[in-house]
């Protein structure tokens, strides 16, 4: 028997002594924290325009230090130009989805696209002769690189599925859930639009489900882990921030209001 065998017999009955004695109910400080964030018609006219947004939790707001909206932050550290805003919790709403080819990783966002021509105006592809890419092409390279055989099974596609909805004052609103966060009364929630899709990385994400001709084996996409903790590494000219925070009050955690409105220049 090897060393290998003898570890995992060793090991298997501790792990249940640690399973039991955990059952317990612990008093975590932790709820969910629910609202809206508004997007301006100003700002925006189409929802397909809408890039990545992002709301966090934070401990105060400071809109001195970068001369635009952002929260307070605490020591910098090595070679991170601002502190860490050290986010309680946060959320987004929508998230990057792998369109099945590289002509638009990390261009894509759920909830933004009701059908394949949505998609297509607002994101053009071009074919090796030129043309632009139809429906009916871009169907099939789904097809075949998901498996996908109905426009049901497109997770990011679909009325249904859309986050904005528009108000009746020609504004977007789109709903937030912030789970498992702390809440503390006085502390802010503050939010950006990644317009440039500067937070999605494409060494990131789940590999490849399918090999291309070339053979080459790469990342689909997804956001860097730390966008909540130092947004300014990603804000560039033409995000939008929400110019004011929502302040949290004592014992309540839904009916936030965020609104987008601050265009980064």
């Amino acid at each position: 028997m090897s060393s290998r065998g003898l570890l995992r017999r060793g090991v298997l009955p501790l792990i249940g002594l640690t399973l039991l004695a955990g059952c317990f109910v612990e008093d975590l400080p932790e709820e969910n924290l629910s609202g809206q964030v508004v997007v301006p018609s100003s700002i925006a006219q189409d929802a397909r325009e809408i890039g990545m947004v992002y709301v966090g939790i934070f401990e105060a707001w400071n809109p001195e230090q970068l001369g635009y909206s952002y929260p307070a932050t605490g020591p910098r550290v090595g070679d991170n130009p601002l502190g860490d805003a050290q986010p309680y919790g946060g959320t987004s709403v929508g998230e990057y989805a792998y369109p099945c080819l590289r002509a638009v990783q990390c261009e894509v966002i759920t909830g933004r696209y009701a059908s394949i021509d949505d998609l297509l105006e607002v994101n053009p592809i071009n074919v090796e002769d030129g043309d632009p890419m139809s429906p009916e092409q871009f169907y099939d390279q789904c097809q075949w690189y998901y498996g996908w055989n109905s426009l049901a099974e497109f997770r990011f596609l679909g009325e249904e599925a859309l986050d904005f909805r528009e108000d009746e004052s020609g504004d977007w609103v789109a709903d937030f859930q912030a789970v498992h966060t702390q809440i503390p009364a006085g502390s802010i929630v503050w939010g950006f639009v990644d317009n440039d899709f500067t937070t999605c990385s494409e060494n990131q994400g789940s590999i490849n489900r399918r090999q291309s001709d070339d053979g080459v084996f790469f990342r689909e996409g997804t956001n860097f882990g730390d966008v909540l903790n130092f947004p300014d590494k990603y804000i560039t000219e033409g995000d939008v921030v929400s110019g004011q925070p929502a302040v949290i009050t004592e014992d309540k955690n839904e009916g936030y209001r965020l609104v987008l409105d601050e265009v980064i220049d």
